[in-house]
């Protein structure tokens, strides 16, 4: 019962100076801004930052793939050969990230936007060893896949994309 009487009392004082900070501040009964008699009549130091008439960088968009992209032939080098002998690998888990994402929300009364979501070789740009992913993927009965995924295709096979899909490019 001390700890709940403690809670209202601060919570008592709280409400009254939050009461008694509106008033002080909102009603002037304290004056905010200096009186203009008490203003010194010196020189204003307020400092005026020049503005810089220059044009933005040209946009380069090799350089900015490279700061957005972590191309697969670059290798994160992390504890390789370091874990307890009684440890085995299970399993290996590959996220690719590629391209735009189609939105996550509709707007209603609007149109989805026409996007293709399959994956082609053919469609620049791509990466050169997307071609041996789709036959690699493609072969997917010869892999050791998890039962309750074996309903689900592999690779986006349908034109239009779903909400939040990636797409290629």
């Amino acid at each position: 019962m001390l700890a709940r009487s403690r809670f209202i009392l601060v919570l008592v004082v709280g409400a009254l100076l939050a009461v008694l900070s509106f008033s002080l501040q909102y009603l002037h009964l304290i004056p905010t801004n200096p009186v203009a008699e008490q203003r010194s009549l010196g020189k204003s130091r307020k400092r005026v930052n020049p503005v810089l008439h220059t044009d933005p960088p040209a946009p380069d968009p090799i350089r900015d793939t490279h700061q957005y992209c972590n191309y697969p032939n670059l290798t994160e080098h992390g504890w390789e050969g370091h874990s307890p002998a009684d440890y085995r690998l299970l399993s290996v888990q590959v996220m690719i990230r590629h391209g735009d994402r189609f939105p996550l929300y509709s707007i209603p009364k609007t149109k989805k936007p026409a996007i293709d979501c399959t994956l082609s070789e053919k469609r620049k740009p791509s990466h050169p060893l997307l071609a041996s992913f789709i036959s690699h993927m493609a072969l997917g009965g010869r892999g050791h896949w998890d039962a309750s995924l074996g309903s689900l295709p592999r690779l986006p096979n349908h034109s239009t994309c779903e909400i939040g899909e990636l797409t290629q490019t």
